[in-house]
């Protein structure tokens, strides 16, 4: 694996990805169970219509694909094999932005426990409920990467937009004026205990945060794009592109627009025509 892959990959895991404990059953006393950890990253058909998702195992060499939903719509990247996830978690954690501190903190607690067993009583009334809360707790306040960046990686940041962003461009006739108007931007969603991801993007690329509709406890940052900022935009889908996996043909889209339809010193020419009449 390249690592602009693996940085891509964290990006995805930081939007999409989860890391969950679970309690196996020991195979040579069925009465005893011992830690298990999995990575899961799951995707629709209809978003990764190329199959990336599916391609994962063949790709990286870790871990199955699972297919679930009512017509098998959903693919499901599973990584439970100890060896795969000391390789795979330690280099996704070194590029995460997100969930990188709790992350570490899971394997680490996994690391520490995993030769242990537990009864079967003792699993499901005491351990399971424990092991639960401080799992919420660490995911709620352990929030960002093992060490400040200045700049997101570009590959980072494709997989994270890929996951938790979403790409907006579209013309609308205006009545107040009667011409058409071109609405182009780039947002990302998070949780109001994740927003440092959020200021992050601002401090690297503007733009704005803001409330989603009438809820405080979910921001959204959204920077434009529209022919006030084709420079901006012409320097910035292009890297994205070029490591996306999932929106590509968005963002291509986009890019195409805007050098076949604008130039320094011209507007496009649909949005200076008038709108229909009647």
């Amino acid at each position: 694996m390249q690592e602009s892959l693996f940085k891509y990959l964290a990006g995805l895991c930081d939007a999409d990805g989860s890391l969950s404990f679970n309690f196996k059953r020991d195979q040579n006393r069925p009465d005893r169970y011992f830690y298990g950890l999995s990575l899961h990253l799951t995707a629709a058909d209809a978003v990764d219509k190329n199959g990336f998702v599916a391609s994962l195992p063949e790709a990286t060499g870790f871990g199955t694909v699972s297919r679930y939903g009512a017509k098998k719509q959903f693919a499901a990247w599973i990584v439970a094999k100890r060896s795969d996830l000391e390789m795979l978690v330690p280099r996704l954690i070194k590029h995460m932005m997100l969930k990188a501190r709790h992350w570490q903190w899971m394997l680490d607690h996994w690391r520490q426990h995993r030769g242990q067993g537990y009864s079967e009583r003792t699993v499901s009334d005491q351990e399971r409920v424990v092991l639960t809360a401080a799992c919420k707790e660490s995911r709620r306040t352990r929030v960002g990467p093992l060490k400040p960046r200045n700049h997101p990686a570009w590959g980072w940041l494709a997989g994270y937009l890929d996951g938790d962003g979403t790409y907006t461009h579209r013309e609308n006739f205006a009545k107040t004026n009667g011409y058409w108007q071109l609405t182009s931007n780039v947002s990302a969603v998070a949780h109001i205990n994740d927003i440092c991801v959020l200021e992050f993007l601002q401090r690297s690329f503007g733009g704005i945060i803001v409330d989603q509709g009438q809820s405080d406890n979910v921001k959204v940052w959204r920077r434009a794009l529209g022919y006030q900022n084709r420079d901006f935009a012409l320097r910035f889908l292009p890297k994205l592109a070029k490591h996306s996996r999932l929106k590509r043909h968005k963002i291509e889209e986009m890019i195409s627009y805007m050098r076949e339809r604008t130039s320094r010193n011209n507007r496009p020419q649909r949005l200076s025509v008038p709108g229909p009449t009647g």
